[in-house]
């Protein structure tokens, strides 16, 4: 399998060389005018100025779109200092992440849903795309977002016109492109507690009249906030460095040119956890104890005996050309992803080798490529059509070992090493088309049919250096494959009010691909099915008060058929995550934004989610750690007891179905106020204040009454000066100044597990957090 891995990687760069090269073939024959207008300047210093988004794959303003859509410029976002797309719930209530041992099981959610799966053989539920290109693996979109122009958040199903992995939603991160005619630089940095330092530096240069090159370099570092007695070392640290160059060039009049590359890594001792609750009794809570661990929802440290590391290394090139035909736009984006990430943890967090050893790597070769062509904006039928085609590789692993407890004898363990390879393919076809019935009324309808097979080489053998196997495990190998078609598809009526109120309601069906678990217990490879959702949704946009204030809303109701959910399994030792399809997921709520300049200088802002998810249909779900236990063949009388249904020595169940969907908080909202007033006629000063608040959540799927985090409010504040002309900018700011503690996570003790123990992956946010930043430009 080595060798005909070797030989797909350099297909792919075949691939995308052939792409480039095509694309820039079309340079020679073009014609008539190209260029987007810019938005007319707007007369009332106060109104709300509009961003201009492309979530229906055509630049639109935001307020015209008629779709469950939010989108955050890059400047706000890095006022609040946000940088990594795990930050966005602090300004999107929709959005969260889910924390875990490693970037590989860690994924965001939006309206509650979202993948958070260990495995190489399960897609995202929410697509992160960047400048057109999809990640294809949870990790490869958890990274620094460097010099974005803005941030799109698609909530629901848009198995559409994204339809890779977005049966949930997508983030789409667009990064600024080169500015023609301008040479400048800019810099940016701050200094925060725990010695956190996040710097980047922008420089802009004009290539004549017609091209011009971006490249930026940003860093950032932070102290780790977990502190290892043993080791004597702090974990959970963050270290990473990104840098990105970008070209553009408009070699005719119709026809533009851009090119992109990016590096980056991230090494750090990461990710882990501390004990939550351990009673004394037990054989977890007494080991702690012994090294002065005290076990509670605030404990910072651990003993883990073995270390905590998580490296990162990603790079990628993305081409993209677009041609105005006149009568239509041909848009070509080819991308080329490269991802590795290695990681190794201690599960038990203890000074003895229970289970010292968990290694996991993971290493992603990507391609894409996607052909649209769109009618021009304005007329009364507007269509889109699209070919869309994807291929990634995905080599990857994980070694185990430890003594399990058991006497085996000086240096004695045993131990698994499990390699896989696994391919995803997927081709689509997609198209919608919009038609204005009358000045007010508008219809639109798409579809997308994806053609995908995923295919998987897996083995297991004893580790290296163990004298044994864990007792239990599969080991041997296995190979399957498994094709899928699918048709997605959306409805919308969309209806002016006036020109300045829009309403809409509509109906559309997502698609996620079919899924296999890792955990194999024989040579036959489990697949998971796709994943369906089916969303419904009402809504309004409406700018008010002259356009002073816009304000937003949507009711909606999604029901997920088959969501591939991810079950912590005790009924096997080591314990393990398992996927597995629950029957049916339903999320619904309402959804409402406003921002507002009711005088010069001051802006108000808010966004507020109220979210119902709830397993709908989820039976056979492993039991909670601790939870009371029936022998097989009692009469259950309710669901909702733990229960062997199979046979005598069968494993225990619960059910699931009524329970809150995993890390889904019911009430989300944030509100800021930002003033600006001048100093002088050379300076202005500047203060903002906001306030995120989170409902409580629990971390079972089962309903373990124990794996919950508790509401908390977060307050945050800034103050600064600033020059009248933008081009420094200096302010304090603080973060959770009301020092609230949260977790990101709480699950039963892996290894050592009883009942009363878990543990929990604190968040670096939760402590009061305080800096200083600064911005300054050069050049035009």
């Amino acid at each position: 399998m080595a060798g005909k891995a070797t030989f797909w990687g350099e297909k792919l760069l075949r691939n995308f060389l052939c792409y480039g090269v095509s694309a820039l073939a079309l340079l020679a024959i073009s014609t008539p005018v190209f260029a987007q207008t810019p938005p007319k300047a707007q007369d009332d210093p106060n109104q709300v100025e509009e961003i201009i988004v492309t979530a229906q794959r055509r630049s639109e303003r935001l307020q015209n779109v008629p779709l469950a859509v939010s989108a955050v410029s890059g400047d706000q976002l890095a006022k609040l200092g946000i940088n990594n797309p795990t930050e966005l719930r602090f300004v999107s209530p929709s959005v969260n992440f889910g924390n875990s041992a490693n970037t590989r099981g860690e994924g965001l959610a939006v309206r509650g849903v979202g993948t958070q799966i260990f495995g190489d053989g399960v897609e995202q539920s929410v697509g992160v795309v960047v400048d057109g290109v999809p990640m294809g693996r949870n990790g490869m979109g958890i990274a620094d977002m460097l010099d974005v122009d803005r941030v799109e958040v698609l909530r629901g199903p848009q198995g559409m016109l994204f339809g890779k992995n977005a049966s949930a939603g997508v983030i789409s991160i667009i990064t600024r492109a080169p500015r023609l005619g301008e040479t400048s630089l800019d810099v940016q940095g701050s200094y925060a507690t725990k010695d956190e330092i996040k710097a980047s530096m922008t420089a802009n240069i004009a290539l004549g009249e017609q091209a011009a090159l971006r490249v930026t370099y940003g860093t950032t570092e932070r102290d780790g906030y977990i502190f290892n007695k043993v080791r004597n070392e702090y974990l959970n640290n963050r270290d990473s460095d990104t840098l990105r160059v970008r070209f553009l060039a408009d070699v005719s009049e119709t026809v533009r040119v851009q090119l992109s590359a990016d590096w980056g890594n991230s090494n750090s001792l990461c990710c882990s956890w501390t004990a939550r609750s351990a009673p004394a009794t037990t054989p977890f809570g007494a080991l702690n104890g012994a090294s002065g661990i005290v076990p509670s929802p605030t404990n910072l440290t651990n003993a883990a005996g073995a270390t905590f590391f998580q490296n990162q290394d990603y790079r990628g090139l993305t081409s993209q050309v677009d041609w105005n035909l006149g009568w239509a736009e041909l848009t070509a984006i080819a991308g080329y992803r490269y991802w590795f990430a290695i990681d190794n943890n201690d599960p038990d967090i203890l000074p003895i080798n229970i289970l010292d050893r968990n290694t996991g790597d993971s290493k992603v070769d990507q391609t894409s490529f996607e052909v649209r062509l769109a009618s021009p904006a304005g007329q009364n039928f507007e269509w889109t059509l699209g070919l869309f085609s994807f291929e990634m590789l995905n080599t990857g692993g994980n070694i185990q070992a430890g003594t399990l407890g058991l006497n085996l004898g000086p240096g004695g363990t045993v131990g698994s090493d499990r390699r896989s390879t696994t391919i995803n393919k997927s081709d689509a076809i997609f198209g919608q088309a919009a038609y204005t019935l009358f000045d007010k009324l508008k219809l639109i309808a798409g579809a997308r049919y994806t053609d995908e097979t995923l295919s998987v080489d897996w083995t297991q053998v004893q580790a290296s250096n163990t004298i044994g196997t864990f007792p239990g495990r599969f080991y041997g190998s296995a190979s399957a494959s498994r094709g899928e078609t699918n048709l997605s598809w959306r409805l919308t009526a969309q209806y002016n009010v006036t020109d300045d109120i829009l309403t809409y309601v509509g109906v559309s069906r997502g698609y996620k691909g079919p899924a296999y678990d890792q955990g194999l217990v024989n040579s036959t490879v489990v697949f998971a099915d796709p994943e369906i959702p089916t969303s419904y949704e009402a809504g309004f946009r409406s700018k008010l008060f002259n356009k002073t204030t816009i304000f937003n809303a949507v009711l909606f109701s999604t029901e997920f058929k088959d969501f591939q959910a991810q079950v912590f399994d005790q009924n096997v030792f080591p314990s393990r995550f398992t996927v597995a399809n629950a029957g049916k997921i339903e999320t619904k709520g309402a959804e409402v934004e406003f921002v507002s300049r009711p005088m010069t200088g001051l802006t108000l802002s808010g966004n507020a989610a109220w979210i119902d998810a709830t397993y709908a249909d989820f039976k056979n779900v492993a039991c909670y750690l601790g939870q009371a236990q029936l022998p097989f063949g009692t009469t259950r009388t309710s669901p909702r007891q733990c229960i062997r249904i199979n046979s005598a020595t069968g494993p225990f169940v619960t059910e699931g179905t009524g329970n809150k969907l995993t890390n889904s908080p019911e009430l989300t909202w944030n509100v800021s106020a930002n003033y600006e007033q001048p100093i002088s006629t050379a300076l202005k000063g500047f203060a903002q204040i906001n306030y995120f608040w989170r409902d409580d959540v629990s971390f079972s799927a089962a309903g373990d009454p124990s794996a919950v985090q508790e509401a908390y409010g977060l307050l945050g504040a800034q103050l600064g000066v600033a020059s009248a002309d933008g081009k420094w900018r200096v302010a304090l700011f603080g973060k959770n100044l009301g020092d609230e503690k949260f977790v990101n996570n709480v699950i039963g003790q892996p290894v050592l597990g009883a009942t009363g123990v878990y543990s929990q992956f604190p968040s670096p946010d939760a402590e009061q957090i305080v800096g200083i930043s600064f911005e300054m430009s050069f050049g035009n």
